[in-house]
């Protein structure tokens, strides 16, 4: 995920700009895991609090019926016996009248049922003393068994907002010595009570869960922001010692051919120009100025005798100048900077008909940095003074630089390097107020090439 990022620095010796090793957008990426996990942990936080407050309401509730059931047990067991439990209906009814007259109406109770073991009903009484068949509210559909049951259901014949819910418990009459129940009771509790403090249960536990997962939040953002920021400090002590080697090999460069001191960084600000005319992004910007700075690195290993010579270069001197691209793609290649300006640097001499080395590409096989470097390095080149040959003007230089188009250079990069030159000041030379001009096939004829590698 790293990036080449700003290459533009302060000028420091013979460079303007010069930051070639990649780092990760630290603080972009700092900000999207903030907002991420911000986001993802208030969504956790709303979750958990609604799944604890939900299981802290099923307590509650739990705890509820199960008082619901003891009282109504613990008043009937004192006043009914088993057999009143296994007479049939309506034989029992007077006696579960007076046993049961006084249940109803206390703790929240407002409806009760007694049913036997074969779903018939022994009693019924609903709040206010009305005696009758059960409501069609709960039908007996529960099995006889020894387990509590609970559940929330409507009420009936009232407004949904001043009465909600009520409790609906189902309670086995257990007798000790026999396996089963031989009756239950069905009861209607009023929440009206709890409600309120349920209510304010399940707010306190939902905001102290929210609160309690941001904090922990807080807690690990801190350590992570922590661990970031030393990771960036690192990785910034790391990219300003390898750009100080960078810039000292240039330095060296620089220092043992005076004749072309800085060349690099006017090609590289010519480069960038040349690639901000052609539309391309900061990155591929970034790459372009970096390769332009480096691109002639690999001269470092070129024997001062050839690098210096007056005169005209010999074939087998040739053949050790253009050495350097390969060099420099090789002093690089351990360098953890983007391929894409290694091969720029590697392919800055390639030619648009496939003429150029080292490996003899063509036409778009040529990395676009490698392009627009070799347009760059063509024009300084032939504006400055060499061993072997005064400078030309600028006017000459951007003659050539056209007639080469498409031949030695591709022709979309000077048509760029062109309108640059009407618009700005070029490095090293006066502002241009000329035409540039269409540039023309030269058909066969092959002029001289633009500049000595």
């Amino acid at each position: 995920m790293l990036r080449f990022l700003g290459t533009v620095n302060r000028v420091v010796g013979n460079f303007q700009g010069l930051d070639v090793i990649p780092r990760a957008p630290g603080t972009t990426l700092l900000r999207r895991f903030t907002l991420l996990s911000l986001a993802t942990t208030i969504i956790v936080g709303v979750l958990f609090g609604v799944i604890t407050a939900q299981l802290v309401e099923d307590f509650a509730l739990r705890r509820q019926a199960r008082a619901t059931a003891l009282h109504v047990s613990e008043l009937a067991g004192s006043r009914l016996i088993l057999q009143d439990f296994l007479v049939l209906p309506p034989a029992g009814q007077a006696q579960f009248e007076r046993a049961m007259h006084d249940v109803v109406g206390r703790a929240g109770i407002v409806h009760l049922t007694v049913w036997n073991q074969m779903g018939q009903v022994l009693f019924v009484e609903n709040q206010g003393g009305s005696v009758g068949t059960p409501p069609p509210l709960a039908p007996f559909k529960v099995p006889l068994d020894s387990q509590l049951r609970w559940r929330l259901v409507p009420s009936p014949g009232q407004s949904s907002r001043a009465n909600p819910l009520l409790l609906e418990v189902f309670a086995p009459v257990v007798v000790p010595g026999l396996s089963r129940p031989v009756a239950m009771y069905e009861i209607l509790a009023d929440l009206a009570d709890l409600a309120p403090a349920l209510t304010r249960l399940k707010w306190s536990v939902e905001i102290s869960v929210i609160l309690g997962v941001l904090s922990l939040y807080a807690v690990l953002f801190t350590i992570v922001r922590k661990a970031s920021r030393d990771l960036e400090y690192k990785d910034s002590a790391l990219r300003g010692t390898l750009t100080g080697v960078i810039r000292s090999l240039i330095n060296a460069l620089d220092a043992r051919d005076m004749a072309t001191a800085s060349h690099s960084s006017r090609v590289a600000v010519n480069a960038v120009a040349i690639a901000r005319e052609l539309g391309l992004d900061e990155t591929a910007i970034g790459e372009v100025q970096a390769a332009a700075y480096l691109h002639d690195i690999g001269k470092i290993g070129v024997r001062d005798d050839v690098l210096t010579k007056t005169g005209p270069l010999t074939e087998a001197e040739r053949t050790i100048v253009r050495q350097h691209t390969l060099l420099g793609f090789e002093i690089l290649d351990p360098v953890p900077i983007p391929d894409g300006i290694k091969l720029a640097v590697r392919h800055s001499h390639e030619h648009w008909d496939g003429r150029g080395y080292p490996g003899g590409l063509a036409s778009d096989q040529i990395p676009l940095a490698a392009r627009i470097i070799a347009v760059a390095d063509a024009y300084e080149a032939l504006t400055t003074d060499r061993p072997y040959r005064p400078a030309q003007s600028p006017r000459r230089a951007v003659e050539e630089i056209k007639r080469n188009g498409g031949i030695q250079f591709d022709p979309t990069v000077v048509e760029a390097f062109l309108r640059v030159l009407q618009s700005t000041t070029v490095v090293g030379n006066r502002r241009h107020l000329f035409s540039a001009g269409p540039i023309r096939p030269q058909g066969s004829t092959r002029p001289q090439r633009a500049a000595r590698g």
